[in-house]
């Protein structure tokens, strides 16, 4: 599959999850409650909206999503790559009508053992409209600009700090918290879109000490950061090797600058 077709299959789901939002009253309505979150309508259509664009291709895949988990799709076929799939990453902000949400592909011409250096391209589609995409060893791009971009008019750092519903949060973190001032602390809902801030260059530094991530919800992020010539880590400053279809209950520290990665690795160590 190339670039091209992940984008266009990227941009028929947006289109479609617009329509739906349009046209659907209760599309925020929960069908499933699971053990750390839920399933809501919107989740499942978007969910059909990528099987619907694999069909009208002719296409077959394994595909490891948030909703479904690991299928293949049609069931009973012969998958001929891998996508690893959040139909939905910013669910919340989507229901309450904030427009931070996206949709995130990672594609690998593999079937077994889907690492995330296996991934060889992935699309963030938001639903603004900007689309983040990225091809092993061929940079990453906003819209057609290369990443990152220059950014003009920035005074302070800003950096994504995810806390809630974590067990314990470090205590340098709450002490950097308490006493920073010349950093800009937002906290957006969509992992995936903040990572792609990152690789932007309009955010510094995404931070989750929850223990929450899951390998879906940033597959297609992750490459787009480090083709962007950035990087994640778990909280020792470890990059990510494990299955990207099976990580789960991840924390993690996403950055362009070495120096602020090692930074924040001191803070919450």
């Amino acid at each position: 599959m190339q670039i091209e077709d992940l984008l266009k299959i990227s941009s028929e789901i947006r289109d479609s999850i617009r329509t739906y939002i349009t046209e659907t009253e209760d599309y925020g309505e929960v069908i499933l409650q699971r053990a750390q979150d839920v399933t809501r309508r919107i989740d499942m259509f978007a969910e059909k909206a990528l099987e619907q664009s694999l069909r009208s291709r002719n296409l077959c895949a394994r595909i490891i999503s948030e909703e479904l988990g690991d299928h293949i799709y049609p069931e009973g076929g012969d998958p001929e790559f891998t996508l690893i799939f959040d139909p939905i990453d910013g669910s919340t902000n989507a229901i309450l009508g904030i427009p931070f949400f996206c949709t995130s592909i990672a594609y690998s011409p593999k079937v077994d053992h889907i690492t995330f250096d296996a991934i060889q391209a992935s699309v963030v589609a938001t639903i603004s409209g900007k689309t983040y995409y990225a091809v092993k060893g061929g940079n990453a791009f906003v819209d057609g600009k290369k990443l990152p971009r220059e950014v003009k008019g920035k005074t302070k750092l800003v950096f994504s700090i995810y806390t809630y519903g974590a067990g314990t949060i470090p205590a340098g973190l709450i002490r950097f918290q308490s006493e920073a001032r010349n950093v800009v602390v937002r906290v957006l809902g969509s992992i995936a879109m903040e990572i792609c801030l990152v690789a932007e260059g309009v955010t510094d530094a995404a931070i989750d000490v929850r223990g929450l991530i899951n390998g879906y919800d940033i597959a297609g992020a992750a490459l787009i950061l480090n083709e962007a010539g950035g990087i994640i880590t778990d909280l020792n400053g470890k990059e990510l090797v494990s299955d990207a279809g099976t990580a789960h209950n991840m924390s993690l520290i996403a950055t362009l600058e070495p120096e602020i990665r090692d930074k924040i690795r001191d803070i919450v160590v």
